[in-house]
């Protein structure tokens, strides 16, 4: 077997960069078959729950704003249940069913595999399984089930990713050298940039993009853009994880320290400092901003097909600056506590924050600048399943009576408007999803299974 050298595996990773949005731009997604959703599905958590009154007039309301204009692409299913007790112990056993519909044998693992598992290894076990992930950590039980939103199995998480930079290369490949401890910030800057995906086939890209490329001029501009756009995501990776100041003919102001595993000190956090923040807060915007647009790009060009993405996980305490600066001196999981339907104590805008997180990824898949090939945006042809660990009808937070989940995509299957399932079980929304995209009739605890929703055609 001949040896894999790193310039031919630059080269290798380059070539497939640019040969993605032409395989995507083929037959590589193909629209699909009558009565067959789109072999694509990503869901997306945020944590702390949606009581009944954020919810009960639809997108009329201050918290659900956000999501207002993707109303039309949206199917809003309320009043679903799920099959668990225990108060504050929902927290995990709410975020260990979501995507799986299975009882929790315990606070470390869910009670089987999730559903994005199954449609990875059932359809497209060769792509890349990409969990993108947003947590701070808490005091106090185990954070396995609280977090992670994709597994395998029983005590069988799958890898979830923060750092945006690990992000990209998980997309398209890593290209420092093995050992670059030893290197200042600016050095490893230079190496990478020299031994960038982009500048490993930069004449290729020349040729394919010219007027002497046998491709049309509407794929030649594809592929500009397509690396462009490369280019841009892998230098915003690249500038978060190092902070190094843009070259310029004067010295900027040196920017703020927005690496990913950045803690909440008192002066940027002020109010919860009895809490060890892993994932920070202080920079939660710009990490969420630009994962969100990786993901949209890894789902573009096929890199990936199926996935999980959070925002806070299950009982997050996340202590965000831009939410003290609106009045909020205490965690969402604090006010999600005593909040009840007659005194709003701010939680309604942690909730409303959270949802302008979902709608800007919503936004980045609903770009009407990258086409799908099946017709219509990323967001029309991917089953998009969002939702939370707590809902209630009554006053206090920490229940699981009334919970709200939406869908969007589908190729055109699933309706869009708001659906009452009173009553109904997480279980079959899991299953109406697993027969959407031919996986099985049924999904999750069996005992819990009463049919199939209906909005889905």
């Amino acid at each position: 077997m001949s040896k894999l050298t790193r310039r031919r595996f630059l080269h290798g990773a380059g070539t497939v960069a640019i040969g993605l949005p032409i395989m995507a731009s083929a037959t590589r997604f193909a629209a699909a078959a009558p009565g067959v959703a789109p072999p694509r599905y990503v869901s997306l958590f945020f944590g702390n729950g949606m009581p009944k009154k954020f919810v009960e007039n639809g997108y009329s309301g201050s918290v659900l704003a956000p999501l207002a204009p993707f109303q039309s692409k949206l199917s809003m299913i309320r009043g679903l249940q799920l099959n668990e007790n225990g108060g504050a112990l929902l927290h995990y056993k709410g975020t260990a069913r979501f995507g799986k519909g299975m009882h929790p044998p315990s606070e470390s693992s869910p009670g089987g595999e999730s559903l994005d598992n199954k449609a990875h290894r059932t359809l497209a076990s060769d792509s890349l399984l990409l969990n993108l992930n947003m947590h701070t950590h808490v005091t106090g039980g185990n954070p396995a089930t609280r977090w992670y939103h994709s597994w395998r199995g029983v005590n069988q998480p799958n890898d979830e990713l923060l750092r945006p930079l690990d992000v990209f290369d998980a997309i398209f490949g890593t290209f420092m050298p093995p050992d670059p401890g030893s290197l200042t910030d600016e050095e490893r800057r230079q190496i990478r940039y020299r031994n960038s995906v982009l500048d490993s086939v930069v004449d290729q890209y020349q040729e394919l993009s010219s007027d002497r490329s046998p491709y049309s001029a509407g794929v030649r501009a594809l592929i500009s853009d397509h690396l462009e756009l490369v280019r841009s995501l892998e230098r915003r990776s690249l500038d978060m994880e190092t902070m190094l100041p843009p070259v310029s003919c004067d010295t900027p102001a040196a920017p703020a320290d927005i690496t990913p595993s950045q803690a909440c000190t008192a002066t940027l956090c002020p109010g919860d400092d009895n809490f060890y923040y892993g994932s920070g807060g202080a920079n939660w915007n710009e990490v969420w901003e630009l994962n969100s647009d990786l993901y949209a790009m890894a789902l573009r060009c096929g890199v990936t097909r199926f996935g999980t993405m959070g925002c806070s996980g299950g009982g997050d305490r996340y202590p965000i600056p831009e939410l003290r600066a609106q009045g909020i001196t205490e965690s969402p999981h604090v006010l999600a506590h005593p909040w009840t339907r007659a005194n709003e104590n701010g939680f309604d805008v942690c909730v409303r924050w959270l949802m302008e997180k979902v709608a800007y990824f919503l936004a980045q898949l609903d770009d009407p600048a990258w086409p799908d090939p099946a017709g219509g945006t990323v967001l029309d042809n991917t089953i998009v399943l969002i939702g939370t660990e707590l809902g209630t009808a009554a006053d206090n937070q920490h229940h699981v009576d009334y919970m709200t989940f939406w869908l969007a995509g589908g190729g055109g299957r699933i309706q869009s408007g708001i659906f009452d399932y009173d009553g109904r079980s997480d279980v079959d929304l899991y299953s109406t999803i697993s027969r959407a995209m031919d996986l099985g009739d049924q999904f999750g605890d069996a005992a819990d299974f009463n049919g199939h929703f209906d909005l889905v055609r």
